[in-house]
């Protein structure tokens, strides 16, 4: 039973955002719900290099459109190479409608090519972490949830490129037994193509990636009030017929 969760002052929620780097350059995107907050600085986050600068799209959505990141494979020491992997950070994931991040979805495509015998993987990694401490006993803070996601295939292609497609969520709200109102939220992904000369593997992320955070309504305290002014109604008016 996850335990009861208590909403926590602006001020705190401002503390989980830490000192920066001498050389980081912050960014923050904010949708209709919820702000991103990255840096742009490859040395701090090497993972805009492959990935590319984030835009917002209509709601809480972001689009990243990756030019450079595949793997490839033939028996030799070609560049790429048969794995990489890269990671992609955002310092903050946080809502502004006094709700919970309820869900956090990465939908990421891209094409491949399997020539003779081979073999092609795509791994999603997504690792959300919470950034403010409300007070919840158990499990301590800070709670982190990093599940994977993964697709593969061995069966060849032949000349043209096939598409792929792999989705992943992570769902903070759910786990936490903190508020998860303000998350350090970071993508991991892995490329792996293997292959034997003259054999030859390829895979890479071409097409968009979108993620798309969702979360929970918040409730105002005016109806938990007048929620519980109908319980006790019904409650005195049930105990009225009992007596009579």
């Amino acid at each position: 039973m996850r335990s009861v969760k208590t909403l926590v002052g602006l001020g705190v929620i401002a503390a989980g955002c830490s000192a920066l780097p001498a050389n980081a350059v912050p960014v923050t995107l904010c949708g209709t719900s919820i702000c991103y907050e990255y840096d742009n600085n490859a040395l701090v986050n090497p993972g805009i290099s492959a990935y590319g600068a984030p835009t917002l799209l209509s709601g809480n959505t972001l689009k990243f459109v990756p030019t450079n990141f595949n793997a490839d494979s033939d028996g030799s020491t070609s560049i790429p190479g048969p794995t990489r992997v890269e990671l992609f950070k955002f310092s903050r994931v946080y809502t502004t409608d006094g709700g919970e991040i309820a869900s956090i979805s990465v939908t990421e495509s891209g094409d491949y090519q399997i020539l003779g015998a081979g073999f092609v993987n795509v791994n999603i990694r997504l690792q959300s972490v919470d950034n403010v401490d409300n007070g919840a006993a158990t499990p301590g803070f800070p709670e982190t949830t990093t599940p994977q996601f993964n697709w593969n295939t061995s069966t060849p292609t032949g000349g043209p490129l096939v598409n792929w497609s792999l989705t992943g969520t992570v769902t903070p709200a759910a786990l936490f037994s903190d508020l998860a109102s303000d998350v350090d939220f970071s993508i991991q992904n892995t490329l792996q193509a293997f292959a034997t000369s003259p054999n030859y593997a390829f895979v890479q992320k071409k097409l968009s990636l979108t993620i798309t955070a969702v979360t929970t309504v918040p409730v105002p305290a005016a109806v938990w009030l007048f929620g519980s002014g109908l319980g006790l109604l019904g409650l005195l008016r049930r105990r009225t017929t009992f007596l009579s």
